[in-house]
């Protein structure tokens, strides 16, 4: 029933899986969790919960604009219930608007295989990237997807090379003059250099040890799969599905270099492998019970995460 309801590119679907995410974001922040309601809390809230609709309708635009999909909802959704699981990313809040401009650079990049304004998008996806980086300053490694879509899309002009570093300065420096004129103080080098923490840490919560088992199956399925995937993409496809399978292999680098919780940095491998599992389900080749099992298997780590 899922397969079918989520095999077409409707609004009914975007707009019942919108609300869907509205209502965990709701149950989350104002019910699950003991709080003081006033204004400020409620729109700042609201405010973040905006930010996560603009990711979903980002992700859903980067699969349809750039024919990485044909027409259905099955990244979104696979995103939409995989999330919905981590409770502690619903209540962030800095971190997922780093990560919308992180996602905003990933789409120029993505952008550069229509060759039209190659330049400009390079040099947007730095910028992007900086402004990421203000939240998350871990995010800077992801300067190397921005020079392997270069490598994919533009290699032929040496100046493609240099100008993600006039974005990324153009950022920092906005950046450093913030922090100078309105804090007074500088920011140091080391703020930008992930912190290894231990593989240990995913494990301190067995709860979210669970989750992190339940990811890794997800994703252990859909390797195996890769290869079915490839045969049958066309070539722009394929490119594409590079591109976000380094994505991905940089954004797993961040999640295990970096300090922050599990709990929280699940987002790095949920989005790509989301795009992922829209390419398989898509597939002649993948049985409808295999993509129900899935769902279903979405919507267990759901209900292990509310009721644990």
């Amino acid at each position: 029933m899922l397969t079918r309801f989520f095999s077409q590119s409707k609004p009914i679907a975007f707009a019942i899986l919108s609300i869907l995410f509205a209502v965990a974001f709701v149950i989350e922040n104002f019910v699950s969790t003991s709080v003081n309601l006033n204004a400020e809390l409620v729109f700042s809230k609201l405010g973040i919960l905006l930010v996560f609709l603009l990711v979903i309708f980002l992700l859903n635009f980067i699969v349809k604009r750039n024919k990485i999909h044909s027409q259905h909802t099955f990244a979104v959704s696979s995103f939409t219930l995989i999330i919905i699981a981590f409770p502690e990313l619903l209540r962030s809040s800095e971190f997922i608007v780093s990560y919308f401009f992180l996602l905003l650079a990933f789409r120029r990049i993505l952008s550069l295989k229509t060759n039209t304004n190659i330049k400009q998008k390079i040099f947007d996806s730095g910028l992007l990237l900086s402004i990421s980086i203000w939240f998350e300053p871990f995010h800077w490694l992801f300067l190397l997807v921005i020079y392997f879509g270069v490598i994919m899309y533009a290699s032929q002009n040496y100046r493609h090379f240099i100008i993600p570093f006039v974005g990324l300065a153009v950022g920092f420096i906005l950046h450093i003059s913030y922090f100078l004129i309105f804090e007074d103080k500088w920011i140091h080098s080391s703020t930008y250099f992930p912190v290894f923490n231990g593989v240990d840490s995913f494990f301190d919560s067995l709860k979210y040890g669970v989750l992190l088992g339940y990811l890794l199956v997800v994703v252990l399925w859909i390797i195996f799969q890769l290869s079915g995937i490839y045969n049958r993409a066309k070539l722009h496809e394929s490119e594409s599905l590079s591109v976000i399978l380094f994505f991905m292999l940089i954004s797993a680098g961040i999640l295990i270099s970096n300090g922050s919780p599990l709990a929280v940095d699940a987002i790095y491998l949920i989005l790509p492998l989301s795009i992922l599992i829209g390419n398989y389900f898509q597939l002649k080749s993948t049985k409808k019970w295999i993509k129900e099992s899935l769902y279903i298997f979405f919507i267990m780590g759901i209900l292990f995460s509310a009721l644990y």
